[in-house]
């Protein structure tokens, strides 16, 4: 069963084109890794399945519910979240 399907995912930071066109589907059960360069979108494609950016187009379903475009806490509600790499945890 599918549980991520994305679709002709895009976003623009002015001119700049982050992501065109993104294509991904993750099935359950599955466990994906998302590989490249700096710079190649893989932060901004993390940005915007969990809601800290807006797509400004395409579509983002998670389990067959469009969430593309929800605040980052709806998106949350619904079973997507992130972490952050934190450096130093602890600070004295």
């Amino acid at each position: 069963m599918q549980i991520l399907a994305v679709e002709k995912l895009c976003k623009s930071f002015g001119g700049l084109k982050a992501i065109n066109n993104l294509d991904l589907s993750v099935n359950e059960g599955e466990i994906i890794g998302i590989i490249g360069p700096n710079g190649s979108g893989k932060t901004t494609s993390l940005n915007l399945l969990t809601g800290f950016l807006k797509p400004n187009s395409g579509t983002i379903k998670f389990r067959g519910e469009e969430i593309g475009g929800l605040r980052r806490h709806r998106v949350c509600q619904k079973g997507i979240s992130r972490t952050f790499q934190l450096c130093k945890p602890f600070i004295d």
